[in-house]
């Protein structure tokens, strides 16, 4: 009886100790060149899910375009689409995360970079009841 616990307690402890070596960091690293993020950004694609009435995950993956941000190197900035006014924010950019405060009304955009360099620039937002990947391509520095 002691030797099946003791076999017991023994398998046990292997196999946490396998759990804790196969678990990865969940630290994302930070952005090799944060002032990739500098000039102007077109949509190019976006990719996610969305809750519906239903309570169901819409998906979509698919060209996108007309929706622009553009980035300063003062931390300030502005996006907009083809057929809308600007929408004004300050921006910053910490490891991998993107904030965007608007400065024309409250309210604050978190992103996770996913990719940053000198020609994409790919973002994630996740709400409770959306997750959007949206790539950019820079269309000027």
């Amino acid at each position: 009886m002691k030797t099946l616990r003791f076999l017991g307690m023994t398998l046990l402890m292997v196999l946490c100790a396998v759990n804790f070596a196969a678990c990865s960091d969940d630290d994302e690293e930070a952005v090799s060149n944060p002032n990739d993020i500098i000039g102007k950004w077109e949509l190019t694609w976006t990719k996610g899910w969305e809750l519906n009435d239903d309570g169901h995950k819409e998906y979509w993956d698919e060209a996108d375009s007309g929706l622009y941000f553009v980035f300063k190197d003062d931390g300030t900035g502005y996006h907009y689409e083809d057929y809308g006014s600007n929408a004004y924010f300050n921006w910053k950019l910490e490891g991998n995360q993107l904030s965007v405060t608007y400065t024309q009304f409250d309210g604050a955009d978190i992103y996770k970079v996913e990719e940053l360099n000198s020609s994409t620039l790919k973002i994630t937002s996740t709400d409770d009841d959306e997750v959007d990947t949206s790539t950019y391509k820079k269309i000027a520095g």
